[in-house]
């Protein structure tokens, strides 16, 4: 039951405005409107469909349902992709489309336009009107143009109300098509604006708050952010390594902490340099994985055994010690090395066994190996625990690696990420996720998503290393168009807000 008088008053407003779109900073409250405007039609006698983008957000949603004594038959919490594929699965031939058993992710982009036509025939129609009463779309600035359709398709159906924050579209890179707030998603569902302030940072850092919520205009509009007097830690980049006595030093905060790179390498660079004391947060689909397990299913020996060393090495600190650049280079060319000391040789004859017979096992054996030598650290442990786990189910099951792999990542996407205390991340990767403490290691390599993002992930401090207390311009990265200003009214922090 909705008690709290000024969330029912946003309530009351997104209800009535439907079909609409709601726009909130991050840490105002959006969660909590999503879950209030559940319960409210629950009160009401309806039932809901919430749909998403992660596994951890369809968690977060579920956990705010309960807060709200919403009951498990009054909404369903699905990610868009886990629900377009469970549709077409029941209605195949009104989808034009038969999947497998196990979902083939790669072919999301395919699971949404089966799903826009199946949404749209007569009989999966009449299905979504006796199902649900509303449909709720979370992180909509993520959306990309088929996922929109298929909202487009339920929406001509279903009352849909759509909930997002255009400074936080993040997926503005490679073959991506991302909706465009202004030409995409306000015609077809129209702004409605709702007070809020930035709850995030309640009770015990509210000028962190406020500050966060001042620096969006300077954002959108690509102007400065000056950190000077900011309620922010910074710190001069005296050298390359600045960063490594920083993160030494936050070890020592309570709670837990992010430090944040932009690319994937910059990551592992960080993770090997802090010797494992912070881990690296994968991407679900990380290619380093992927390429690694076609690689074990189709190449030849030495191809094999050299690329189970690189990537060991890669995801460690200190093995390269131990496996030098010209043993790695007579690997791959097909010839032997050995070891002097006794407590290298396991680790070198298993190496050789994959070069001599590439098999799952052997990898497997390869990888556990090498991780116990001396002074070796894993610090890409996700990546690491995929590889793993996948050969295991390779050698158990007599499947291709690859397909193993599959099965790792669907399982994972139901379980969800292990808890980690220190981790080293990206924006892309921790969007929609909290740490008390957030350190950003390269802020002036950021677009201006990239860079609200990470700095709204911290609830306690945010701490930034650059080389001047003046953040550079930094640009809006969009589809074709920029982020209009105007669509995103900022209010100030207000006590009677929710």
């Amino acid at each position: 039951m909705v008690e709290d008088p000024p969330i029912s008053k946003a309530v009351e407003v997104v209800l009535r405005a439907i079909p609409c779109s709601v726009a909130l900073p991050a840490g105002a409250g959006k969660t909590e409107l999503i879950a209030a405007s559940v319960a409210k039609a629950a009160q009401q006698g309806g039932t809901c469909l919430v749909l998403t983008h992660t596994h951890a957000g369809v968690d977060a949603l579920r956990r705010r349902m309960k807060k709200f004594g919403v009951a498990s038959d009054q909404v369903v919490v699905r990610t868009i992709d886990s629900w377009s594929y469970d549709l077409i699965a029941h209605f195949p031939s009104l989808a034009g489309l038969v999947v497998s058993v196990v979902p083939d992710w790669s072919k999301s982009a395919e699971y949404h336009r089966a799903a826009a036509q199946a949404a749209t025939s007569r009989a999966v129609g009449r299905m979504l009107k006796v199902s649900y009463t509303h449909l709720f779309v979370d992180e909509y600035q993520d959306c990309l143009v088929d996922q929109h359709e298929l909202v487009l398709a339920l929406a001509a159906t279903v009352p849909t109300a759509v909930f997002g924050d255009p400074l936080q579209s993040l997926f503005n890179f490679g073959e991506n098509r991302p909706v465009d707030w202004e030409s995409d998603v306000l015609p077809k569902f129209p702004a409605v604006e709702i007070d809020h302030r930035p709850r995030r940072w309640e009770p015990n850092h509210p000028a962190l708050g406020a500050w966060l919520v001042n620096i969006r205009q300077s954002l959108l509009k690509g102007l400065p952010v000056n950190l000077e007097g900011a309620p922010v830690r910074w710190v001069h980049r005296d050298n390359p390594r600045t960063y490594v006595q920083v993160c030494y030093q936050d070890l020592r905060l309570e709670g837990t902490t992010a430090v944040l790179g932009q690319f994937r390498p910059d990551c592992v660079k960080a993770a090997s340099a802090l010797k494992g004391t912070y881990l690296v947060m994968e991407a679900i689909d990380e290619k380093v994985t992927s390429t690694l397990a076609k690689q074990i299913d189709s190449d030849e020996g030495a191809t094999v055994a050299k690329a189970v060393v690189e990537f060991a090495i890669e995801c460690s600190s200190g093995l390269a010690t131990h496996i030098r650049p010209d043993k790695r280079r007579r690997l791959g060319e097909g010839r032997s090395f050995t070891a002097r000391s006794p407590t290298l040789q396991p680790a070198y004859e298993a190496v050789l066994r994959v070069r001599n017979d590439p098999t799952p096992e052997a990898v497997g054996a390869a990888l556990h190996l090498l991780s116990k030598l001396p002074n070796v650290t894993v610090h890409c442990r996700e990546a690491w625990n995929e590889v793993t786990r996948s050969v295991a189910v390779a050698a158990t099951d007599g499947c291709s690696v690859s397909e193993a792999l599959s099965r790792t990542r669907n399982h994972a996407r139901v379980v969800g990420r292990r808890p980690t205390t220190h981790v080293i991340s990206r924006p892309l990767l921790v969007k929609g996720l909290e740490y008390d403490h957030v350190i950003i290691l390269n802020p002036e390599k950021y677009s201006a998503q990239e860079l609200y993002v990470a700095l709204t992930r911290g609830s306690k401090s945010v701490t930034i290393i650059s080389d001047t207390v003046v953040l550079p311009p930094a640009e809006i990265a969009s589809r074709h168009s920029k982020i209009a200003p105007r669509h995103s009214k900022i209010l100030s922090p207000h006590p009677s807000l929710f």
